[in-house]
C-alpha cells in the first residue's frame, strides 16, 4: 500500500474515534443478564503471589467490560447472592466478579470462552439471559445454563474464533489501574482503552451490474496501528510516547499524535505503530506529558474479525449515485453474518486528489441508532440510499470503515 493512502486513512481514524465515542455513550439496550451465586464456597486457586484465596461467595459486584471504541464499564451489585445486568447489545461483554475491595475473583466462562458475544440474539435487543447458578473453578465462573445456541445465536466456528480474542479482555482487566495508585481508574473517569486499527487494500468496488472483485493479495496488504483512548477525567495531554514491551522492547515506537475527545480539552486518543506488523503482546510504558502509566497489549490479529465489506454503487440515467449496497464476505467470497462480527459501518468516497467528498452516516444493526442521533446514524447494515443523487464523476476510491464487536477499526479500501 502506498504510504500516502495509509496516512490518509490514519487521519480519518482520529476523527472517527472521537465521533463514535460520543455516540456509544448514549446507546440504550433491553438485553438482560441474570445469575446467582452458588451457596457452596468453591475456592479460587490461590496464586503464588497472593496471601488469600477468595470464594465466589465473597463476590459483592460484577464489573461488565464491553468492547468498544470507548470500552463500556458498568458495576452491578450482587444482592442476596443474585445480580441483574444490562449490557449493550451488539458488543462482546465480559463479566468479572470482584469482592468488596475490588479484588479480582474470576471471570464468567462458557465453553472455555471468557466473553459473551451479544450479536445475534434469540429475541433481539430485548433478550433475557438467565445464567442460573454460578460456581467457581480456579478463576473461571461457570454458569449452569449455557446461553450459546439458545439466547445467543452463534456457530461453533464463531465461538472458536472468539476464543482467539480472549486476550483482549485479559488486557482490559490488567489495565484497570494503569496509573498504579491502587484505585480503579474508572472510579475517577480516567480509564484507558486500547483498540487496534487495520487498513487493507481490498480490490475494486462494484458498479451497477459489474461485480466487485477482491484481490488475491488483499490479506497481505494489512497495515496495523494501535490507539489508546483516555476517558474524560483526563486533561488532554500535550505529548505522549510509548516504550516496551518488557523483556523485548522495540528500538522505536512511532506515533504520539494526540486528539482531545471534546472541545474543552478533556479525554484523549493517541496512536502508535511499529510499521506494518501488529504490536507484540506484552506490558508497555505509556508517558503522557511527564506521567507514566503501565498498559497491557493483547496483540489482536486482524484475521479473526476481518470482513470484506464489499460495496456496489448504483447510479441513475445521469450517472449520479443513488444508492450503495453492501455484502459481507471473507476473502474466499464466503458470505458472513455481520451482526456477530461488527457493530457499524461508514462509507467514504474520495476523489483523485485525496479529497473525501462524501461520508455516509454510520450504518448500525437495526434498532441500535442512539436516540437523537438524527441523520448521523441509519438502521440496517445492507444498504444506503442517497436522497439527493450525487455527482461521482471524480470518484477514485471507496473506503468501507467499520468497528468490530471489540471496537477495533477497519478501513477496507476499494479502488
Amino acid at each position: 500500500m502506498k504510504n500516502s493512502i495509509f496516512w490518509m486513512m490514519m487521519i480519518g481514524i482520529f476523527l472517527f474515534i472521537a465521533c463514535r465515542k460520543e455516540n456509544n455513550d448514549n446507546k440504550k439496550t433491553g438485553v438482560t443478564i441474570k445469575g446467582k451465586i452458588s451457596e457452596s464456597r468453591s475456592l479460587k486457586i490461590q496464586e503464588s503471589n497472593t496471601t488469600e484465596s477468595l470464594s465466589l461467595a465473597d463476590a459483592k459486584k460484577v464489573l461488565l467490560f464491553a468492547g468498544g471504541v470507548k470500552a463500556d464499564m458498568k458495576f452491578v451489585d450482587i444482592i442476596d447472592g443474585s445480580f441483574t445486568a444490562w449490557p449493550n447489545a451488539g458488543t462482546a461483554t465480559a463479566l468479572v466478579f470482584l469482592n468488596g475491595n475490588n479484588q479480582y475473583i474470576g471471570t464468567l466462562s462458557t465453553r472455555g470462552l471468557d466473553l459473551l458475544p451479544l450479536g445475534t440474539l434469540e429475541n433481539g435487543d430485548t433478550t433475557t439471559i438467565d445464567l442460573s447458578t454460578l460456581t467457581l473453578a480456579g478463576t473461571n465462573v461457570i454458569p449452569t445454563h449455557d446461553p450459546f445456541g439458545h439466547e445467543i445465536i452463534i456457530t461453533d466456528a464463531e465461538i472458536n474464533g472468539f476464543k482467539e480474542l480472549d486476550g483482549f479482555f485479559e488486557s482490559i482487566a490488567k489495565n484497570i489501574d494503569a496509573d498504579n495508585d491502587g484505585v480503579l481508574d474508572v472510579l475517577s473517569n480516567k480509564q484507558m482503552y486500547i483498540i487496534s486499527s487495520f487498513a487493507i487494500v481490498a480490490g475494486t468496488y462494484g458498479v451497477d451490474s459489474k461485480q466487485a472483485v477482491i484481490n488475491d493479495s488483499a490479506s497481505s496488504t494489512i497495515n496495523y496501528s494501535s490507539w489508546i483512548n483516555g476517558d474524560l477525567g483526563f486533561t488532554t495531554p500535550a505529548k505522549s510516547s510509548m516504550s516496551g514491551p518488557e523483556g523485548s522492547p522495540y528500538d522505536t515506537i512511532r506515533g504520539g499524535y494526540i486528539q482531545s475527545f471534546d472541545n474543552e480539552g478533556h479525554g484523549f486518543t493517541t496512536g502508535f505503530n511499529v510499521g506494518t506488523a501488529p504490536f507484540k503482546k506484552g506490558i508497555y510504558d505509556l508517558t503522557l506529558d511527564d506521567k507514566k502509566y503501565t498498559l497491557s497489549f493483547s496483540n489482536i490479529d486482524a484475521k479473526y474479525n476481518l470482513v470484506f465489506v464489499t460495496p456496489t454503487i448504483h447510479t441513475n440515467s445521469d450517472g449520479k449515485l443513488t444508492s450503495i449496497s453492501l455484502i459481507y464476505q471473507h476473502s474466499d467470497h464466503t458470505i458472513v453474518n455481520p451482526e456477530n462480527i461488527l457493530t457499524d459501518v461508514m462509507i467514504q468516497l474520495t476523489d483523485s486528489v485525496g479529497h473525501q467528498f462524501y461520508n455516509s452516516p454510520w450504518l448500525n444493526r437495526s434498532g441500535m441508532c442512539p436516540e437523537g442521533s438524527g441523520t448521523n446514524c441509519v438502521d440496517g447494515l445492507n444498504s444506503l440510499t442517497i436522497n439527493t443523487p450525487l455527482d461521482i464523476s471524480t470518484l477514485k476510491h471507496i473506503d468501507a470503515v467499520y468497528h468490530d464487536i471489540l471496537g477495533n477499526l477497519y478501513f477496507i479500501h476499494w479502488q
